[in-house]
């Protein structure tokens, strides 16, 4: 099926905020531990888990919205016939 320019962009939005957001929370991960202040191990593993798990629900939000105009396309489509 053909989509058109908003999902197209919606899809590249989505790969890219998933992909972009795990390597932000990665690097913020990182920095953390690179300052080896108290507690720094468990602040990092919130950053790291919490950044991945807002890029991945994100990306699953984007990709829905996507696969419902996936849907409505095609019921239109087989309405029309």
């Amino acid at each position: 099926m053909k989509r058109t320019i908003v999902e197209k962009i919606i899809v590249v939005l989505a790969w890219t905020g998933l992909v972009g957001g795990i390597l932000f929370s990665l690097l913020c991960g990182h920095s953390v531990l690179a300052s080896a202040d108290d507690m720094s191990v468990p602040q990092a593993l919130v950053y790291i888990l919490g950044g991945t798990f807002l890029s991945v629900g994100g990306w699953a939000v984007l990709m829905q919205l996507v696969a419902l105009s996936d849907r409505i396309g095609r019921l239109e489509k087989s309405e029309k016939e």
